[in-house]
C-alpha cells in the first residue's frame, strides 16, 4: 500500500537536487534508471553542473514503488487534473476492452482506477463461474484411480503397501486463464489502499485458492485458447497483459517496482 502520492504531468521538470543523499532524489533516479532499460520514456535525468534535473517524458501512467511512493504521469492539458486524469483511464479502457463511464473514474488516480476494473472484472468472471480444465496429476491415494503406475509405486510405496501410486485426470480450476489472473490479483493487493477493491481482490483470491501461482506468467499467456467459453476472460487477460506481459512493453520492471503501467496517449 501507498503512502506518498506523487503526480506530475507529462513533458515537464520534476524536480532538481543538488545533494545526493536526497531520498527523493534516489527513489527518482532508480525509476529513471528503470525506464531507460525497458526503453519507456516516462523519466529522464540528466546532471548539469552538479544538479540532478529530473524530467517526465512521453509516456503516461504509473509506477508503484516499494518504498510508499506512488508516482503518477498525467497527459498534457490546460484543464484540471480530474479531467486529465480521465483521459489516461479512457485511454486505457479502450486498449483493454472495457466501457469507460466517467462517473466511475471520480476520485480514484489512475492506478486505483486500473485495480477498480480489474478486480470488478474478476468478481464478474467468479460469480458467473470460472472455466475448469482436465490436467494430469500423479500422487498417492489409497484406491485405485486412473492408471498405477508401478515402478514409482514400488519405489514409494515398498513398506506401505495400503498406498497406490497413481497417475489420472482431475478436472480443475487451475489453467492458464486462471493462474494469470491469481497472480495479477496477488500483486495489485499488495498495492492499493482502496479498501473496496481490497476486498474484492481477497475474495478472488480466495476463491482461487486451488489455482496455483505461475512461475512464469509471459509463458502462461501462450497457453490460453480462444475459444467461445473464454470470450469473457477477454478483458481481464487484456489487462493482465498490460500488468505481467514482458512482450506487452507497458510495465516497468525494477527492483524497487511492485507495479506500474506506462503508455503514450494517442
Amino acid at each position: 500500500m501507498y503512502t506518498r502520492h506523487l503526480c506530475v504531468s507529462a513533458n515537464e521538470v520534476i524536480a532538481e537536487f543538488s545533494a545526493e543523499n536526497n531520498g527523493l532524489s534516489k527513489m527518482l533516479g532508480e525509476l529513471a534508471e528503470a525506464c531507460s532499460d525497458s526503453g519507456i520514456e516516462a523519466v529522464t535525468v540528466r546532471n548539469e553542473n552538479g544538479i540532478r534535473r529530473y524530467e517526465t517524458g512521453s509516456f503516461c501512467g504509473f509506477a508503484c514503488l516499494d518504498d510508499g511512493t506512488l508516482f503518477e504521469i498525467l497527459p498534457c492539458a490546460d484543464g484540471e487534473t480530474a479531467n486529465t486524469r480521465k483521459q489516461l483511464c479512457a485511454d486505457f479502457c479502450r486498449r483493454c476492452g472495457f466501457t469507460f463511464r466517467e462517473s466511475e473514474a471520480d476520485d480514484k488516480n489512475f492506478m486505483e482506477y486500473l485495480i477498480s476494473v480489474f478486480a470488478g472484472e474478476t468478481m464478474k468472471i467468479i460469480k458467473s463461474g470460472v472455466l475448469s480444465a482436465y490436467t494430469s496429476r500423479e500422487e498417492n491415494l489409497t484406491s485405485v484411480q486412473g492408471t498405477i503406475m508401478f515402478a514409482e509405486n514400488i519405489r514409494r510405496n515398498l513398506v506401505h503397501r495400503e498406498r497406490l501410486y497413481v497417475r489420472h485426470d482431475v478436472f480443475t480450476p487451475d489453467r492458464a486463464e486462471n493462474r494469470i489472473i491469481k497472480a495479477a490479483a496477488a500483486m495489485l493487493i499488495k498495492v492499493t489502499a482502496d479498501a473496496h477493491s481490497s476486498h474484492l481482490l481477497k475474495e478472488a483470491l480466495s476463491f482461487l485458492d486451488e489455482v496455483r501461482v505461475p512461475y512464469d506468467v509471459s509463458a502462461e499467456f501462450g497457453k490460453c485458447v480462444n475459444t467461445r467459453n473464454t470470450k469473457k476472460y477477454s478483458t481481464i487477460l487484456n489487462i493482465c497483459r498490460m500488468l505481467l506481459d514482458r512482450n506487452e512493453g507497458t510495465a516497468l520492471t525494477g527492483k524497487n517496482i511492485l507495479c506500474s503501467q506506462f503508455y503514450r496517449i494517442v
